[in-house]
């Protein structure tokens, strides 16, 4: 009986005591066999350990991470400047997902590179690899950094790539410096391939985590809710019937100047055709498209870091200088604005300002919102409010940015961002395709 005592309490011990407590018990009990017994869960216990203690450690870039933003950084690669149009890739935040309620959803249309990828700050050691959930629409591999290959099927499932498939370990973890998923080259036929839950396990994987499973369809949103006073570009569209010629002038902070807007598509990276797919060279290329003719051209004025007071400084050497009376002008500030604690009551201030300045030229005028960024949240319904007091009291147009990016909630909003703010050419031609309808009525609803 006191040799069955002892058994009880070692069991009992093991699940909670160090080992050199085990050690002593071993020297105390009589038997041999209780003796093999307790050295055999003794060996089993770093296995055991280990398996109820792995860590997962989402992809870190910047100051996000990759599940609470989805689709940051993590970025479609469209090729070169011949490859772009037609627009091949879409990409954004999706509900159908198995954490936290977003994953990042792609298709890819025939022709397309099939690629994303991202660059990263964070390889732990001591972590057993590179972990990710994913499916696809119909079954294909899934290459990872051109290097370990994974079979999806139109089922969700884990796939965990150890740091030795990458020539690595987990005391030197290593991967290129961009970690890029690819689909099979060039794709045919459509593809839809959705990630979730990329990042590192630590010590070693789990078989099974806890999930979250979210499905069904994502709600869309009209172009007819984003696009304000539309009836005050009525020159502008009787401009484009009488197939006049014009200009599609731009002026605005970092998202004008195109900043971001290359990431994972770094053939455009100071390619002298970098700004022909932005937001207003997308328009004027979809206007001239669907009015005929070619005569309208897109003219860039974008100041990195700038706020809409700056804009107003330099105005009249400018766009004021640019503008001609049947000219489209599109105002585009505000993120450094709120980003510098300006009230969004002083923004719109400006932006009436700068309006003011450009009807010296030309009452053919858009207003853009606010592309998101951390934070823009707590604003949103004021600068809805502010733009539609803009087109109210100025008459002229307006376009809600801010709305687009926000109208799912937050953990949706970096679908069409490279980081913070900036849009990539994914986002830039999708926002071009939502104003169009401004000047056509033909309205579209994203994401299609």
């Amino acid at each position: 009986m006191e040799t069955n005592g002892a058994g009880f309490r070692a069991v009992f011990v093991l699940k909670i005591a160090p080992y050199f407590v085990l050690e002593l018990l071993i020297r105390q009990l009589n038997g041999a066999i209780m003796k093999k017994l307790l050295l055999f869960l003794v060996c089993l216990l770093p296995l055991a350990l280990a398996a109820g203690s792995s860590a997962f450690e989402p992809i870190q870039m910047g100051t996000e991470n990759s599940e609470d933003a989805t689709c940051l950084w993590l970025r479609a690669d469209l090729g070169s400047a011949s490859d772009i149009l037609p627009l091949k890739t879409r990409e954004w935040a999706t509900k159908d997902s198995v954490a936290g309620g977003a994953a990042i959803k792609f298709t890819f249309l025939p022709g397309s590179m099939g690629i994303a990828s991202m660059e990263y700050k964070n390889l732990p050691k001591g972590s057993a690899g590179l972990t990710f959930y994913a499916k696809a629409s119909e079954p294909v591999s899934l290459k990872v950094c051109e290097t370990a290959d994974c079979s999806l099927t139109k089922e969700w499932k884990k796939f965990d790539i150890p740091w030795e498939k990458f020539g690595a370990a987990p005391d030197n973890p290593k991967l290129p410096w961009q970690l890029k998923f690819g689909v099979k080259y060039p794709v045919e036929s459509k593809i839809v391939l959705w990630l979730d839950r990329i990042g590192f396990e630590s010590p070693v994987f789990d078989n099974s985590p806890k999930i979250d499973l979210q499905a069904g369809a994502d709600p869309v949103i009209s172009s007819k809710e984003l696009i304000y006073g539309a009836e005050n570009l009525s020159a502008v569209i009787n401009n484009l019937k009488a197939k006049k010629s014009f200009k599609v002038v731009a002026f605005g902070d970092s998202v004008t100047a195109g900043a971001q807007s290359f990431r994972s598509t770094w053939a455009l990276n100071k390619n002298k055709k970098a700004s022909d797919f932005l937001y207003f060279s997308h328009l004027a290329r979809l206007m001239r498209d669907e009015y005929g003719y070619k005569e309208i051209k897109a003219v860039q004025y974008g100041h990195g870091g700038w706020t809409t007071a700056q804009g107003i400084g330099i105005a009249d050497k400018e766009v004021i200088k640019e503008a001609g009376q049947e000219d489209l002008v599109i105002i585009q500030f505000g993120g450094n604005d709120l980003m510098g604690r300006t009230s969004i009551a002083a923004w719109k201030a400006d932006e009436k300002k700068l309006i003011a300045k450009v009807k010296t030229k030309t009452k053919n005028i858009l207003v853009m919102g606010i592309t998101y960024g951390a934070g823009i949240e707590r604003y949103s319904d004021e600068i809805t409010k502010a733009l539609k007091e803009i087109v109210s009291e100025e008459r002229v147009a307006a376009f809600d940015d801010t709305k687009l990016s926000l109208y799912r909630g937050v953990k949706y909003a970096y679908s069409l961002n490279a980081n913070q703010f900036h849009p990539d050419y994914v986002g830039h031609i999708t926002i071009g395709e939502l104003m169009l309808p401004a000047f056509t009525g033909k309205q579209v609803t994203y994401p299609e």
